[in-house]
């Protein structure tokens, strides 16, 4: 048996590192269009504040490692052009030809790109983005070379939020640009005032309510246009989100879903017989709501990898899905999220009430005792949590995998409170904020 994998990162590698464990004598292709393989995209904006000195420790795996300790038949530099789904084959074209390839089973694991609104970065040379290692070389290679003296980040999500704090701490004057007032819908808005004050009070100039309409560029001035006014800078990154890499599926005619991703079903297969997919290029289901969503995340696209790899070899292991957990760091402060918003339970039906509680991280006597807000998403018809976000010292908000794994339980807000959860005053008040958030909650909704 033959399988291939179209895309060497997280998903795609994990899809095939499960096929070698699971079917030791198959044939395993990895067709990669790069030259890295399973990196850590995640850490790329501490690359680019020199956090992290040496961009291989970002590389989780070699292709040296692929090949020769896991026997994968890993192919750099080759790019599938089209899958032929009839023939169960692929096109592939490297530095020197264009061949096809026959699968038995078939893995697309394509990732996202960057949204950049049409604009061709490779015309620019102070215009970035920050998807893969090679995006993270150029932009650190940049501001060591010209100093820039001021930078713009347009984007209002957890990668906008990232890259602020990463050029500003350099010394780099920052501006913020977002077309709302508020940051990205996955945040309620009084957590977005909470990470806004921070990124504020931190130096960081925002310029909200500000829609980016494209860049102006003479001879060496650069200017952000937006519907407000034109912003200088000497460069800028772009942080719009991301856009799934369905061209192959698509032209194949593999269904689509949510965000023109890769629509699969809870077995990681599409709507083609044989074939998979997997990561950022792939739909997925918020856990027990039903809700498809496109979530580019590194523990999801690891997860569908490995799953799918299993169900290439005959599995029938289900994939979970997502409650869209995401922690991130604002300068000294930590942020961190999972379930839904108000907004989605709203759309289906829950009756959602929001509770806010501010309460501190520590016994409040305890050196670094810090003030802690918690941001409850109850749902008045059963009184479940469905979801929760969380703002406070670094170490303190990620309680939020206590939150995630209460809504994978479909616990109320009564459950939440009868928890018996560790108290030392180094560690949290005899209180902590979980058991606190959860008994004013009871009495309010």
């Amino acid at each position: 048996m033959k399988a291939v994998i179209i895309g060497g990162d997280a998903a795609g590698m994990s899809a095939a590192s499960q096929i070698k464990r699971q079917q030791p004598d198959w044939d395993v292709i990895v067709f990669e269009m790069g030259t890295y393989i399973s990196y850590a995209a995640c850490g790329t904006p501490y690359y680019v504040e020199g956090l992290v000195q040496d961009l291989n420790a970002l590389v989780e795996v070699t292709p040296e490692e692929a090949r020769e300790k896991r026997k994968i038949d890993l192919r750099l530099n080759h790019q599938v052009m089209r899958i032929l789904p009839a023939e169960k084959k692929v096109v592939v074209q490297n530095e020197t030809e264009t061949f096809e390839e026959e699968y038995d089973k078939l893995m697309i694991a394509t990732g996202a790109r960057p949204n950049t609104l049409d604009i061709n970065i490779e015309e620019y040379e102070d215009v970035f983005t920050i998807n893969n290692l090679v995006d993270a070389e150029k932009m650190r290679e940049y501001i060591l070379r010209k100093k820039p003296s001021r930078m713009a980040v347009i984007g209002g999500g957890f990668i906008g939020i990232e890259m602020a704090e990463a050029i500003h701490e350099q010394g780099i004057e920052t501006i913020h640009i977002h077309r709302r007032e508020d940051l990205n819908r996955s945040f309620e808005k009084e957590i977005s005032d909470i990470i806004k004050k921070k990124l504020s009070d931190s130096g960081v100039q925002l310029k909200f309510n500000h829609a980016f309409k494209g860049i102006r560029k003479n001879t060496s001035d650069l200017s952000i246009v937006t519907d407000k006014d034109e912003i200088k800078a000497d460069a800028v990154v772009l942080a719009l989100g991301v856009i799934p890499n369905n061209q192959l599926a698509s032209d194949a005619g593999i269904a689509l879903g949510i965000n023109n991703a890769i629509a699969v079903n809870e077995f990681l297969e599409t709507s083609i017989a044989d074939i998979y997919a997997s990561g950022d290029c792939a739909t997925a289901r918020v856990t027990h709501f039903n809700l498809e969503t496109h979530t580019p995340l590194a523990l999801k696209a690891n997860k569908q990898g490995m799953i799918g790899g299993i169900n290439m070899c005959g599995g029938k292991e289900k994939f979970p899905g997502v409650l869209n957990s995401s922690i991130t760091k604002v300068f000294d402060m930590g942020v961190s999220r999972t379930g839904l918003t108000a907004e989605e339970g709203e759309s289906l039906g829950l009756e959602p009430t929001k509770i806010v509680i501010q309460s501190r991280d520590k016994a409040r006597y305890y050196p670094g005792s810090a003030p802690f807000t918690s941001l409850l998403i109850i749902s008045k018809k059963d009184r479940r949590i469905i979801g929760a976000q969380l703002t406070g010292n670094l170490e303190s908000v990620k309680r939020i995998d206590v939150y995630s794994t209460m809504i994978y339980n479909k616990m109320t807000i009564d459950q939440a409170f009868e928890l018996d959860l560790a108290y030392a005053p180094p560690f949290s008040p005899v209180y902590d904020p979980v058991l606190l958030a959860a008994r004013v909650a009871r009495k309010k909704v």
